[in-house]
Order: C-alpha cells, then sequence, then structure tokens
C-alpha cells in the first residue's frame, strides 16, 4: 500500500459512524442528501456485511472510502484495508473487502474526489435512528462546497500559479472542527524524491494563505473526511 493510501486508511478507521434513516422505497437519493444516500445504497448489501462478521453484535459501525475512478468517473467504494501486519486477512476481513465494494453509489459531485461516510450495521429489521444533528449543514456536501469555492475564490487561487492545475484540498474532522489542508504530494518534484522545488513552494504558500480564509461547518462525525479537486487557471 502505498504512503498516501494508508493515510486515507488511517483517517478512515477514525470515522465514527451513525445511523441514517430508511429511504422511501423506490426512491433513489443522490449526493444532495448524504445520509439518505448511504442508508438507501447499504439497505441491499447489509445482510451479507452481517453474514461476513457473524462475531460481531450489532449495532457495529464500519467506514466507506468512496473515490472518483480516474478512468471512469465512477464511484468506487471500500473498507479501510485491516492493519493486519504478518498474521494476514482474517476471513471475516477477507469477506468484508469483497463485499463492501458491491455497493452502488452515484457518481461523486464534481469537485469532489473522495468523501469518507460511516455506516452502521444493525440487526435485521432494526429501525435506524435519525442522523445527528450535526449532519444538517452538511446533507448537501457539493452546495456547501460550492458556497466556499465561489467564483472569486478560484481566481484567487488561480493567481497562484501561471499555468493551470487542479488544487487539492482536504477537510477533516479534528478535535470537534474541520481541518483544511493541502496534500503535500501535489507540490512535490516530479523526481519522485519527496523535494519540493523553490517554485511550487511559492505556489503552496499562496494557496495556503487563500484556504486559510475558509471557514466550513464542523464536519459531522459521519463523513468524516473530503477531498476536493478544484480545477483553476491564471
Amino acid at each position: 500500500m502505498t504512503h498516501q493510501g494508508m493515510r486515507v486508511a488511517a483517517l478512515a478507521v477514525l470515522v465514527v459512524a451513525v445511523t441514517f434513516p430508511r429511504a422511501h422505497a423506490g426512491t433513489a437519493p443522490g449526493w444532495n442528501d448524504v445520509p439518505a444516500l448511504v442508508t438507501f445504497a447499504t439497505q441491499s448489501i447489509d445482510k451479507d456485511l452481517r453474514a461476513c462478521a457473524k462475531s460481531k453484535k450489532t449495532p457495529w459501525d464500519i467506514a466507506l472510502i468512496v473515490t472518483r475512478d480516474p478512468k471512469t468517473g465512477a464511484s468506487k467504494v471500500q473498507m479501510p484495508f485491516p492493519p493486519v501486519g504478518v498474521r494476514g486477512l482474517t476471513d471475516e476481513e477477507k469477506c468484508l473487502l469483497a463485499t463492501v465494494p458491491k455497493i452502488t453509489l452515484p457518481d461523486l459531485p464534481v469537485g469532489i474526489d473522495r468523501i469518507i461516510v460511516g455506516h452502521t450495521v444493525l440487526a435485521d429489521g432494526a429501525t435506524p435512528a435519525d442522523p445527528d444533528k450535526d449532519f444538517d449543514p452538511w446533507r448537501d456536501p457539493a452546495g456547501v462546497i460550492g458556497s466556499i469555492v465561489d467564483d472569486k475564490q478560484k481566481t484567487a487561487l488561480g493567481a497562484c500559479d501561471k499555468k493551470a492545475r487542479t488544487v487539492r484540498v482536504i477537510l477533516d474532522l479534528s478535535h470537534r472542527k474541520t481541518r483544511v489542508w493541502l496534500p503535500a504530494w501535489q507540490f512535490h518534484s516530479a523526481k519522485g524524491d519527496g523535494s519540493t522545488p523553490a517554485a511550487e513552494a511559492k505556489v503552496k504558500a499562496c494557496v495556503n494563505k487563500v484556504i486559510a480564509k475558509w471557514k466550513p461547518a464542523v464536519l459531522p462525525k459521519a463523513m468524516g473526511e473530503l477531498e476536493l479537486a478544484i480545477p483553476v487557471s491564471p
């Protein structure tokens, strides 16, 4: 696993899942209502998840890492890779790793390339609780991001470089606050040695100055991380 993949997996493990209300039969929620979407998408797979983990006492929580396939644009769903070390994967872990990708979700909203959400696996027939109040301002993440990263902000980001680029920004939950930060790898040298060229260091400093002004609402515990992909040009 790459260093980036290990970091994502580690973050995902920290996501605390909550239960979402069941969507009405026959409806297909979109990314403008994340709690309803996750509930709807997992209804058909919960039986298999319970079968994978018969030793777990319901309810139990699982983190779902939703990413955009770079080739097709479709959403891929994975779970954090277990920290197995030298012992190898258990049968339960193998089953879960094979089952979670069967979850079908619509394409992620434009500008968001990864969302980590939590899901609570309940006993068969159990009634889910309503989502926490902290989900209210984040039901529609694309709408929230669009209100923050408006044309003025995109212009400011574009002015940081002489060429067009896609700025990657991470939003995650840290100490009950939404942390906004830049993955360092996007500024690293093409040599692959992990160094940051002087020109890229200037771009990074400029972008950091722009995003430091963003004040997003506190992320809900059941949506612990988003990766933004913001195309900008000078």
